[in-house]
């Protein structure tokens, strides 16, 4: 939050009383027989706050699950130090005394607060959650109250995709794309370009962009890039390495390449691997082992591009991931 007030910024985060007021005022002014509230984020700034208004009015709510706020206090089931996935019971002691939080304990203990709070009216409303892949189906499954039915409904998120194809050429670069951060694994792409002796492109930014283009010189570092910027740049690639450690809900990214004809070498242990056929349209490692990913690039000089991208041009469908079909979806979804 952008607030220069810490003490107030700290409180606001786990009880937005304005958001509450507000909200509380939009709710009684509607229909509420005739409205469903759907949230998509909340925690940045509005709070739990807005869990109690909607079970003061009996509001329908659907939660889309972009993260994993609803249930973890970091949103990403991630202990953040150590780049490891964490499979701890939210709020358990485990949980409670684990130092995961990107920044410090003391930020985990105001998470495992807000949490708290969220929890208490969070679950009292009726909700209908949306996930975004396999993976967060299955956690969302996994990890809700069991006193209760929550329904949970599978929904590709939309993407405005292109319908050109790329030239895969035996030469061109291996492309890192998206923010530029310890659990995006970085490290391992860059390694692997110098170890394997090959061409690396990143096209995105964040903080470890500095330290990493100085110690990687022969690795091409181009920044943010969007629109037809950053189609150029894919289009100068021939495989998409992804070696996340995280449980990345829904990567749109490779969603895109595949629309691009472009394969994905992408780890085991999150939604990414669900949009690939091991050997077919990409190739799937071990998460965060660095000689599994290195495997799997090397695979990829082997094999034939051209067929490797008929099997994802043959497999993939635009219209699964089409607005219109995001929408009749949302609308099958709001009339349960």
């Amino acid at each position: 939050m952008n607030n220069s007030n810490r003490l107030e910024a700290i409180i606001q985060g786990l009880w937005n009383q304005k958001a509450y007021k507000e909200f509380d005022k939009l709710l009684s002014s509607l229909d509420l027989q005739k409205t469903i509230i759907h949230f998509h984020s909340w925690t940045k700034v509005l709070s739990a706050s807005l869990f109690a208004v909607t079970r003061k009015h009996h509001a329908k709510i659907v939660v889309t699950m972009h993260d994993y706020f609803s249930f973890c206090p970091n949103g990403g089931f991630f202990v953040y130090p150590q780049r490891s996935i964490c499979e701890r019971n939210p709020l358990s002691w485990r949980c409670v005394l684990c130092n995961c939080d990107a920044r410090s304990f003391s930020q985990k203990m105001w998470r495992v607060c807000r949490q708290k709070i969220q929890n208490f009216y969070f679950w009292k409303n009726d909700i209908h959650f949306i996930s975004i892949s396999a993976l967060t189906h299955e956690l969302c499954l996994c990890h809700m109250p069991k006193k209760k039915i929550y329904p949970v409904t599978r929904l590709n998120n939309p993407l405005e995709l292109s319908d050109t194809k790329c030239e895969l050429k035996k030469d061109a670069a291996y492309l890192f794309m998206g923010r530029l951060s310890s659990e995006k694994g970085l490290d391992l792409f860059c390694k692997a370009m110098v170890d394997l002796h090959l061409k690396g492109l990143v096209v995105g930014d964040g903080y470890l962009k500095e330290k990493y283009q100085a110690e990687y010189p022969q690795i091409d570092f181009v920044g943010w890039a969007s629109g037809e910027e950053k189609k150029k740049y894919i289009l100068q690639s021939k495989c998409l390495l992804f070696p996340s450690f995280w449980y990345e809900g829904a990567p749109l990214t490779i969603i895109e390449m595949k629309s691009y004809g472009i394969p994905c070498i992408v780890p085991d242990r999150c939604a990414a691997s669900e949009q690939i056929e091991n050997g077919k349209t990409g190739f799937v490692f071990k998460t965060g082992d660095y000689d599994s990913f290195v495997t799997a690039i090397k695979r990829l000089e082997e094999i034939d591009l051209n067929e490797m991208q008929k099997n994802i041009i043959n497999t993939f469908h635009l219209n699964d991931y089409s607005m219109e079909s995001h929408i009749k979806g949302l609308i099958d979804i709001y009339g349960d």
